[in-house]
């Protein structure tokens, strides 16, 4: 590991002979050409990042789940069935709140969180019926990054739309001082 983050050794050695011997001629070039070698800059962003979605998992208890019997109680996809968008999860995790006999508070600052996870080359709509009139919002640890692209991920209450970019993991959460 390179702590000065100058270099994450990219471009040192091939994949292993087995199946990737045949792509070797294509990937030699790619490695070996510095227009694919990640900067500092980037390099330091991919660790941004990354302490980012662990400062998110932290905030939240629905994050981290402890029983089979909890998730299934508490998470629900919404990108599912025949008009479901390819590359595209949406993962919502509920907490016990009015309205929800019987499921247990466990997260004293939110009562819902969406993630979407966008691993599609373009920027998605999708709108949930059941998300509609949610508070949703930015989870504050990406609206206060420096990941500007994730910035430019919405979602419209009164549709329930959500608008993620291309590439990129949103994180929404309903604040309980909104909703209770």
């Amino acid at each position: 590991l390179d702590f000065s983050y100058n270099s994450n050794n990219w471009g040192v050695g091939l994949p292993p002979k087995g199946k990737n011997e045949k792509s070797w001629p294509i990937i030699k070039p790619r490695l070996a050409s510095p227009s694919f070698k990640p900067q500092k800059s980037h390099i330091v962003s991919a660790l941004e990042n990354f302490q980012n979605l662990l400062r998110i998992r932290y905030s939240s208890v629905l994050f981290r789940l402890r029983t089979a019997n909890a998730i299934q109680e508490r998470v629900r996809f919404h990108n599912t069935g025949t008009s479901h968008i390819p590359g595209v999860i949406v993962m919502g995790i509920e907490d016990g709140h009015d309205g929800v006999p019987g499921l247990t508070q466990l997260d004293p600052i939110y009562s819902y969180v969406v993630v979407v996870f966008n691993a599609s080359p373009t920027d998605i709509s999708f709108t949930s019926p059941v998300l509609r009139g949610k508070v949703l919002q930015l989870h504050p640890v990406q609206m206060m990054s420096n990941d500007k692209l994730v910035k430019n991920s919405t979602y419209d209450p009164s549709s329930g739309r959500f608008m993620v970019p291309s590439r990129t993991t949103a994180v929404f959460v309903e604040p309980r001082n909104i909703q209770e």
